[in-house]
């Protein structure tokens, strides 16, 4: 039965009622002891890497899997985006990324910030209920570079262009200009400046180049500006150490904690640290996948050590599916499958490029070794987040956000927790998926993969393969039937959701929104005739 738009918002506010209920009582069991919060965010890693949920995959990821033993796995989770920088602004806001100013790829070597300086982020929700909020590792949203134009007594001057940033300077508007206390980490780990940040400051001295240091002897590292014997190997290892660190400080401080790990890996450059170099056997790749998951595995030691496991929320999850340059296909013949379940791979439409894990353990409240098929979207981690501290999120801030609260819980939901969720391509193509009874339904508004798996829309167009696909994810998860002329009335009725989500600026309940450049949405959008 098809329910009326009224008929959903109505029963959505009674799920809202619900969850608050719940929150309710945790808040007066709890009140002097909320609990830390360890957000943990791999990079180019989708759901078939985990070998808890690949049964093919080749690999032990032991200590991922170890979370998945001890949390709530959501088997049917999905990024905002195919690509990082945008499903990085999805998580940190809520909203989906598509209705900022990027409405393609993704944010670019100096490019000024993409999370709007009035717009509430997680880290700053957090700080307003008392968090200390800290980050280790890679921004990828933008920053105010300092320019070396700037004159004594004059307002701060920024610049976008490389030859004229004054690296001494205080590079602005990053990490600690959107919520965080402190922040320790870098951009994107094959972008220039190859140099450490700690807050708004470069640390060390800019004197040679990527170039001159052989860093571009990995595959897609970009030539620039470095310090000296600057170590792509070290860099995981780097962000590991630290964070096991600042857990242990943590262990006596009377304000609870936020600490979010965005990593860089498993993506480029593969390279995998010394003691980890050759350890599968296989490929650097798989050293690399590895040695990601043994980092995990070390924030969770780091919390058993200082006893705060108990007392702490750990998310893991990842900003996108995995990229292709793991090569499948050589690794396929060496017995390890990255593609086993799901078509296409990061930067796709497909369900590889945005089908990532999502495990939560929060002891005493997730069941231990459960998993649920709800259809849900990293945007949602905010407002469960908002829930658990007992924020009130007001109506522009985290639009495309619901809880996830009740599931935690292992309650049964009432009714779908998103009439539909939607994803992007690293192109600008959507993907729109139903949730709940009709969840099998995922309708894409583009030729072919919208991504770099094929066919690509070029390719797609010389074959005339029509503009929108239809695939019922439950019999066909593989997406390789496109069901769209049998099914006609299923692609009107979403392709009218996704009007709607895109005219009201939010997929939830509450007043309208405004997105960024709006005409730019109908654009990108192959509405079918």
């Amino acid at each position: 039965m098809k329910m009326s738009t009224d008929h959903f918002r109505k029963r959505a506010w009674l799920l809202l009622g619900g969850c608050l209920a719940i929150v309710g009582s945790f808040s007066q069991l709890d009140a002097q002891e909320p609990p830390n919060i360890v957000l943990i965010f791999g990079d180019d890693m989708g759901l078939d890497c985990v070998s808890s949920f690949n049964e093919r995959l080749g690999l032990e990821t032991p200590h991922i899997d170890r979370l998945a033993e001890e949390g709530l796995s959501f088997m049917d989770a999905h990024s905002t985006s195919a690509v990082c920088s945008p499903s990085r602004y999805g998580l940190l806001t809520g909203r989906y990324n598509w209705r900022s100013r990027l409405k393609r790829g993704i944010v670019g070597k100096w490019e000024r910030p993409l999370i709007e300086p009035d717009r509430l982020t997680l880290p700053e929700m957090l700080r307003q209920r008392g968090y200390s909020t800290t980050m280790i590792g890679k921004w990828h949203l933008g920053f105010d570079w300092p320019s070396k134009n700037q004159q004594d007594g004059q307002p701060p001057v920024f610049t976008t262009k490389q030859a004229e940033i004054d690296f001494t300077g205080s590079i602005q508007n990053g990490p600690n200009g959107r919520g965080f206390d402190y922040w320790f980490g870098d951009d994107v780990p094959n972008w220039p400046p190859y140099a450490w940040r700690e807050n708004n400051q470069l640390l060390g001295t800019i004197s040679t180049t990527a170039e001159k240091l052989g860093l571009t002897k990995y595959t897609g590292v970009n030539p620039g500006p470095a310090v000296d014997n600057w170590r792509l190997e070290s860099v995981l290892p780097e962000y590991g150490k630290r964070c096991a660190e600042f857990i242990h400080t943590q262990k006596n401080e009377k304000k609870p904690f936020f600490l979010y790990f965005p990593m860089p890996s498993p993506h480029s450059p593969i390279a995998p640290d010394e003691q980890w170099k050759g350890k599968s056997g296989i490929s650097d790749y798989a050293d690399f996948l590895i040695e990601t998951d043994a980092i995990v595995g070390q924030l969770l030691q780091a919390l058993d050590d200082s006893q705060q496991s108990k007392n702490t929320i750990v998310i893991f999850t990842t900003d996108n599916g995995t990229s292709p340059i793991a090569k499948f296909e050589s690794l396929a013949e060496q017995g390890v499958h990255l593609t086993e379940n799901f078509r296409g791979n990061k930067a796709d439409a497909f369900e590889g490029g945005h089908r990532v894990p999502l495990i939560v353990r929060w002891p005493g409240i997730t069941q231990p070794g459960s998993q649920t098929l709800e259809v849900v979207s990293l945007v949602d981690i905010m407002a469960t987040l908002a829930q658990i501290v007992g924020f009130e999120l007001p109506d522009n801030a985290a639009e495309d956000s619901a809880s996830l609260l009740p599931l935690l819980h292992g309650k049964a939901l009432e009714r779908p927790l998103h009439e539909a969720i939607v994803c992007h391509s690293v192109s600008g193509h959507f993907a729109i998926r139903q949730g709940g009874e009709n969840g099998q339904w995922k309708t894409l508004f583009c030729r072919g993969s919208g991504g770099w798996s094929a066919p690509r829309e070029g390719e797609a167009a010389k074959q005339s393969l029509p503009l929108v696909q239809l695939y019922n994810l439950r019999s066909d998860p593989k997406e390789s039937v496109n069901l769209y002329r049998e099914q006609p009335e299923i692609v009107e009725q979403m392709t009218q959701t996704l009007k709607r989500f895109i005219e009201n600026g939010r997929s939830t309940p509450g007043a309208n929104q405004p997105n960024d450049q709006d005409l730019i949405h109908w654009q990108n959008v192959p509405w079918p005739k």
